[in-house]
């Protein structure tokens, strides 16, 4: 018989109040393909907060426990020592970078950009995947094992790794708090370790001691309508909501929880582009959807051509050719900061620029033409 997180129905009494933009909460939720899994957090207050005092819990397959930091596996992970601005989100994404481990288990990396896109095939009839217009439905492709490809044109649409403000939970058998997988509730926390009464729970998706493979007979917890909510899709939190569900009689499956997204806009597999900002009412009215390169725009990205190389770089030279005269070059790496910017004086579409002061890493080139026009493309910096 599981062990009960709460040792009597009379915690229901020290629950805290639901209170409307009063403490952080899960704004965003990407379960995706293999490692495509991210978290967003948002600050609905009016004063700056430190991660630290918080954790992300998961409870594995109906289980009413979260194994701590201190232990091995551990299933919490707590957040690092950074401030989050009021009315700002910070955005956690499994640690799994390496392109190298493609067809390890658990090591199946984060997509980059750089995913190979080609036309998507119906795996039973082995005919292209059309829209409600007819139009063939593009898509990352993948080996006959089910490991990534990838290629050198970068689409943003498919970087989930430069939505990251920070990377966690690395290693699987040291800790697991990330690798959740559709059946698995998943709680932000204050502290390390969930509390015996439940009061530290903050803010939990899907239900704590319910397997949904079990008692629904599903990979995820569904809608009302029967469809997947927490695997393979994205949960958006909707702008009317204003603090985490944290209820006892709501979160967990002995008393009674359920879980039917009714708080969440439900989106497709591997959507990225909503992670980095969030539309609350608790803040100023804003946008859905984030550029990792630009924030939010109102422009098109990637109207006008070019070509960088060498790419990767190592000589500290990089030279950029493109369809129209460049007017600024820009480099920014992961974590959205300026690393190196420079206005080009002449009318030109072919430049020059020295980069030897540039760290090894990934960054974003940023090309600024006429009119805002703005093209984007991956350097590797060696």
């Amino acid at each position: 018989m599981k062990k009960l997180l709460l040792l009597s129905v009379l915690f229901l009494s020290t629950t805290a109040l639901f209170a409307q933009c009063s403490d952080l909460f899960i704004s965003e939720y990407v379960e995706g393909y293999a490692n495509n899994k991210a978290l967003e957090i948002y600050n609905p207050t009016g004063a700056g907060i430190n991660l630290s005092g918080y954790s992300i819990a998961r409870f594995s397959n109906g289980s009413t426990t979260a194994a701590p930091p201190t232990s091995t596996p551990a299933s919490i992970v707590q957040l690092p020592d950074v401030i989050l601005e009021p009315d700002d989100v910070f955005v956690i994404v499994i640690d799994k970078q390496d392109t190298t481990l493609w067809d390890s288990q658990f090591d199946k990396p984060v997509w980059n950009g750089y995913n190979l896109i080609d036309t998507l095939f119906d795996q039973v009839t082995e005919e292209p995947i059309l829209d409600s217009m007819g139009n063939v439905i593009m898509g990352p492709q993948y080996t006959d094992q089910g490991s990534a490809l990838f290629g050198s044109e970068y689409n943003e649409e498919y970087d989930l790794q430069c939505k990251a403000d920070v990377f966690l939970c690395p290693v699987y058998d040291i800790n697991r708090a990330m690798y959740f997988n559709g059946n698995d509730a998943v709680a932000l926390i204050t502290g390390t370790e969930i509390a015996s009464d439940g009061s530290n729970l903050v803010d939990v998706i899907g239900v704590i001691g319910e397997d949904p493979e079990e008692t629904i007979m599903e990979d995820a917890w569904v809608n009302e309508d029967g469809y997947w909510l927490t695997k393979n899709r994205t949960l958006i939190r909707k702008p009317e909501v204003g603090g985490g569900r944290n209820e006892l009689s709501d979160v967990l499956f002995d008393l009674g929880g359920t879980f039917v997204g009714e708080e969440w806009t439900s989106t497709w597999n591997n959507s990225f582009q909503y992670l980095g900002i969030h539309n609350s009412n608790c803040g100023a009215p804003k946008p859905d959807e984030f550029s990792c390169s630009f924030g939010v725009n109102t422009y098109e990205i990637n109207e006008v051509p070019f070509n960088m190389y060498p790419n990767p770089l190592s000589s500290g030279s990089l030279t950029i050719e493109a369809a129209e005269n460049i007017e600024r070059v820009e480099l920014y790496n992961l974590m959205g900061q300026l690393t190196y910017a420079q206005n080009i004086g002449l009318s030109t579409d072919k430049v020059e620029v020295d980069l030897n002061r540039i760290h090894a890493g990934m960054y974003l080139v940023n090309i600024i033409f006429d009119d805002n026009k703005i093209s984007i493309q991956k350097l590797i910096v060696e």
